[in-house]
């Protein structure tokens, strides 16, 4: 059997894992096995140079998501940012000492610091402005 078709099979295996084990991990070894089995169809080389093909396939097919990842702009309203599902939700006042205290959100209590103003009174109706950490930042509704 043709080496480079057997370098192919064992992407197109490795790639249909992926599908089984979602990680992506096997995706980029799938791809450089297909690629080195490309290339070794086309030059027919001997097994330490399809090995060395394929490590370079390897090393290209990861590199490539790694520098698309790196060179794009960070943007902290996309769907997957912390705060995301939380601005301009509204939630209740506690209590507070001052600009920080406790809210009632959801099922839960949280810590809050006030954005701007005085402290709210127990029971009043604020507005999620922010998020530092696991601190709402919040103002009166």
């Amino acid at each position: 059997m043709n080496p480079g078709l057997i370098w192919a099979l064992v992407g197109i295996a490795l790639c249909g894992a992926e599908l089984l084990h979602p990680g992506v991990f096997l995706l980029w070894i799938g791809l450089a096995a297909v690629c080195a089995g490309g290339v070794t169809w086309l030059a027919g080389m001997a097994f330490p140079w399809q090995t060395v093909v394929f490590l370079a396939c390897l090393a290209g097919s990861v590199a490539i998501p790694v520098l698309r990842r790196r060179n794009r702009p960070h943007e902290d309203g996309g769907v997957n940012a912390p705060a995301s599902g939380l601005i301009g939700k509204t939630c209740r006042a506690l209590a507070f000492d001052g600009a920080e205290g406790r809210v009632t959100f959801r099922d839960g209590t949280w810590s809050a610091r006030v954005a701007s103003g005085d402290a709210p009174a127990p029971g009043t109706l604020l507005r999620i402005v922010g998020l530092e950490g696991t601190t709402l930042v919040v103002e009166p509704s």
